[in-house]
Formats: structure tokens, sequence, C-alpha cells
């Protein structure tokens, strides 16, 4: 039931709903027929009553219950924020800087390995020294190669989440060849792994004494080698840290000018922008070589992103 305020303030109860139909239906009443009457003091009184309570309520606006706005605000705020802490794992929205590139000098990286800074810009440098054909796309040959090999899997950027700067990874594929088995230190010969990114202006990133994570756990006995035999080879991975790369440039970006130039229809119409290459030192590979009875060859295995040319 709805009260209309008293008009001065007193202590008197104010209008309820049936005085106020009852005082309706005396204006009414009163006002049927024969000449205007003077209101009575009953009605005069409820007509101030009424007066002042439409005063009152012009002048105080209608009370807004702050707790009722966050109670009803709160639900939504919640389903926002868990839609946005999903998109920003997923990556699809980021409010995190771009990672950021390593000086132009040589620095340790995270994760072992240092960085090859100090030749940004060179064209045609090598941590270790290949022969030119290294550095030029293989033949495309059905014959398998007669001695040990190694071949680059698959490359390109990983980011797992915004906390976790991204990084370059590149899978390495060993193979003996069609006879024979090679053993590598999980080390790689102690230096671990050289990679050189260049580009049309010289290098663009590399590092060198990289670490890998074999395929194959290690075992007790193995005496910190890996045995890749004819069936099963073998398989390792590198990641190479933004740090790793020259001054301007970026894992993303670098990742993108690694794959071949393609078409509309994914086919192959060119080299890669940038060239990747990766290559090991390690006794093992002169050992098999030798067993072999092949050309000297050292013990430098290489490999890139080349596409090897037609017959």
């Amino acid at each position: 039931m709805s009260t209309v305020p008293p008009a001065d303030g007193s202590d008197q109860p104010p209008l309820s709903d049936e005085q106020w139909a009852a005082f309706l239906r005396d204006a009414v009443e009163s006002g049927g027929a024969g000449a205007p009457r003077e209101p009575s003091a009953r009605a005069r009184t409820r007509l101030g009553r009424l007066r002042a309570g439409v005063r009152r309520g012009l002048r105080r606006p209608a009370r807004f219950s702050v707790r009722a706005g966050v109670q009803a605000v709160v639900p939504w705020l919640a389903a926002a924020a868990v839609v946005v802490y999903g998109a920003l794992e997923q990556g699809l929205l980021s409010w995190a800087r771009a990672d950021a590139s390593g000086p132009a000098r040589a620095v340790a990286l995270p994760g072992g390995g240092v960085s090859d800074g100090d030749h940004c810009g060179a064209r045609g440098y090598h941590r270790f020294p290949l022969p030119a054909a290294a550095s030029a796309p293989a033949p495309r040959s059905a014959d398998p190669s007669p001695g040990p090999q190694l071949v680059l899997g698959s490359y390109g950027y990983v980011k797992p989440s915004r906390r976790v700067p991204g990084r370059l990874t590149v899978g390495l594929l060993f193979a003996p060849g069609p006879k024979g088995a090679l053993e590598l230190s999980r080390t790689l010969g102690g230096e671990g792994v050289a990679v050189e990114i260049e580009g049309p202006d010289g290098l663009v990133g590399g590092a060198h004494g990289v670490p890998v994570t074999w395929d194959a756990p290690a075992r007790p006995g193995d005496a910190g080698t890996v045995r890749i035999g004819l069936a099963e080879g073998g398989g390792a991975e590198l990641s190479l840290p933004p740090e790793a790369l020259c001054p301007g440039y970026g894992a993303a970006a670098v990742a993108e000018h690694l794959p071949p130039a393609t078409d509309s229809s994914n086919t192959i119409t060119g080299q890669p922008a940038y060239t990747l290459t990766v290559s090991v030192r390690d006794p093992g590979v002169g050992v098999l070589r030798r067993s072999l009875s092949l050309p000297p060859g050292g013990d430098v295995l290489s490999a890139n992103n080349l596409v090897p040319d037609a017959p």
C-alpha cells in the first residue's frame, strides 16, 4: 500500500490509498451541480498534503542502490573476464610487447648457446666451415646418400602463451645412410648445434652451442651417446630464442620468410626469402664416413631449407 507524505513534516500519518480515493470521490460529488462551494476543512487538509508530497517528490530524486547495481553488473564482468582471458591465452588478443630481438653482439642465450649478434649483416657466415655446395640447393635425386646425413624436419614460430616469449623451433632428422650406424654424442661433439639465418641483407640471426632435445630419452649405459641405426633413424629439436636474432628482426616475421615461395594452389614457385642453415660437428660423423670409405668430409653435417634443384 503506497502513501503520500504529510505536507508540513508533522507527525501526522501520510495519506493511504483508501484516503486518497475517498478524497477524489468527495471532489467529484461536490462538483456535480450548483454554484461552486468553498472546500471543507477536511478537503483543504488533504489537498495541502497532496501538493506538499508532489513538491517533495520533485525535489528529492529517486534513491539508487549501489549494492543492487554492483550485484547486477558483477556476473557480466565475470563473463567478460573469462572471454578476454581465453582470447589472450590463444593469442587472439595481446597486451604484451612483441618479442624483442638481441643486440648486435654475441650474448649468452637463455636455455644455452651464444648468439651470432657480432656477425649481423655478414654474408655467407657459418660457425662450422662448410663446403660451397652446402649453401646451395641440393640436387634432387632418388638415390640415397651413401653416408650420414642431416635433414631439416618441421620449423617455424612457436608462442605457447602471452607470458612466454615466442621462439623459432627446428626439427632435426639424422640418418646413417644405406649402410652402417651413426653414433653421436648427446651434446653433438660438445659443441651443440650452429644455426644461421641469412636474408637479402646478410645474417639476420643465428647462434652456436645450441643444445637439442632428443626424441629418444637417455638410457642407462649409453655413455651419453645416441645410436642411430638404419631402420629407426634419430630425431632432435632445437629452440632459438628471440635474443638470437639481430636488432630489428622479430621471430614471427623471420619464420614467415623461411618456407619456399608458393602460388595460390600451394605449388612451390621459388626459394625461401631467408636461408636457414643448421650444422653439427661430431666425431661420430667422421668415424662412419671412414668406415664406408667415403671421400673425406670431416666431422660436419649440415642441412638447409632450400628447395632441391630438379635433376
